[in-house]
């Protein structure tokens, strides 16, 4: 069902819109930047009891959105997978042998292949196993590390910015896959790999890393000539477990994908977080604190 809202958002130049959203959200314009602010923080119910900062102390809403929390908010589980993110557990699954297909919702699937725009990559990763995270716009929206690894390489695919919310999701096919995004891809001990997909969307869409701060998509900071573009360190880059490594400023979804051998090392890796509230450090391995 076409409602006018999916109509408007098919014709509507999102990726355009959403940087001048941006530019309005960063304006530090005295009195209307602070109301904007509050009305932010009241509409959306920010607990700002967790918030580094008192409200009065962020000057807008870009600031709030991607607020710091207070040292010791977010303990860390002992588990070798934790959640990245505060969000939302909205999809999990298992890769069976030769397939990488994915769940988006009811009736809609997408591929591994699709998502990071690599076949070779993507058939690496067989065997494995994937979680969809959704943060809503009063979670904290700063992105960390799951595991205790090195880095291996960092990719950015360029896309729209549709929204993620769930009636974008159960109507937009491949919407993860169209929409801008980018991939961490983190190694550990023992063969065991990551993904770290972070998906943007519309209202300023942009994704900054950490450790790369020139990669700012939605940006004229990285081109939008190819279908994908790929980095790696030339010097080596390791985290911490709950390291921050990214942060959304407005959206969205992180997509985590295991490989095979780190599936073996927890078996029940995802397995009984679906359609539950995550908050960032907690673990994603069943039984393990």
């Amino acid at each position: 069902m076409n409602t006018p809202f999916y109509v408007l958002m098919r014709v509507l130049p999102k990726n355009c819109f959403s940087q001048v959203f941006g530019v309005f959200t960063r304006l530090k314009i005295p009195f209307i930047s602070a109301k904007a602010r509050d009305w932010f923080a009241r509409y959306y119910q920010l607990n700002m009891d967790e918030a580094e900062l008192p409200l009065q102390d962020y000057p807008n809403i870009a600031s709030l959105f991607i607020r710091h929390l207070k040292e010791g908010e977010r303990p860390i589980a002992k588990a070798s997978v934790v959640s990245p993110v505060d969000g939302k557990l909205s999809q999990t699954g298992c890769f069976e042998e030769n397939s990488t297909e994915m769940i988006q919702a009811k009736s809609k699937n997408y591929t591994l292949a699709s998502l990071i725009r690599d076949e070779k990559l993507a058939k690496s990763f067989e065997g494995g196993a994937w979680a969809t995270i959704y943060l809503a716009p009063f979670n904290y929206h700063r992105i960390h590390s799951p595991v205790t690894g090195s880095l291996v390489s960092a990719h950015y695919i360029p896309g729209t910015l549709w929204p993620v919310n769930k009636g974008s999701v159960n109507r937009i096919e491949g919407l993860f896959a169209i929409n801008e995004r980018i991939v961490s891809r983190i190694a550990m001990e023992n063969g065991a790999e990551i993904l770290v997909v972070k998906v943007g969307a519309t209202n300023v869409g942009r994704i900054v890393l950490s450790y790369k701060e020139d990669w700012i998509s939605n940006s004229t900071s990285l081109a939008r000539s190819s279908s994908r573009l790929d980095w790696e360190p030339s010097e080596a880059i390791s985290f911490e477990k709950g390291q921050e490594i990214a942060r959304f400023e407005m959206g969205s979804t992180v997509i985590l994908v295991a490989n095979k051998a780190l599936r073996s090392q927890n078996p029940e890796l995802f397995k009984d977080y679906l359609d539950k509230d995550l908050l960032l450090g907690q673990s994603l391995c069943p039984l393990v604190l």
